[in-house]
């Protein structure tokens, strides 16, 4: 994950600012469409919001760690894990809830 970190590291004042709000208001608003979305199925704005962010942290990591000799696809790759592992951890974490596994 050296590259994001260094790319955050690198950023100034108001650069700073803009980047971490936009990741919170961000990540707030995808908690409340997963919300609308899931219905009772959720776990409701907040928590849904916390596990997107723990979701995109966890796509960057097998990205960064585990997929290092693809670096031909960097772009695609990436943004396909920031994707897809924040919806797979909200899926399966609702079917666990609702008690279907």
């Amino acid at each position: 994950m050296t590259p994001l970190f260094l790319m955050i590291r690198d950023l100034d004042g108001f650069e700073m600012v803009c980047f971490w709000l936009a990741a919170f208001v961000g990540f707030v608003l995808i908690g409340f469409v997963l919300d609308y979305l899931m219905g009772r199925q959720g776990f409701g704005p907040y928590i849904n919001s916390i596990l997107a962010l723990a979701g995109v942290f966890a796509g960057l990591y097998v990205r960064y760690n585990f997929m290092t000799p693809y670096l031909r696809y960097e772009p695609y790759l990436s943004f396909g894990l920031l994707f897809a592992a924040p919806v797979l951890l909200v899926l399966l974490l609702s079917f666990a809830r609702t008690r279907v596994f």
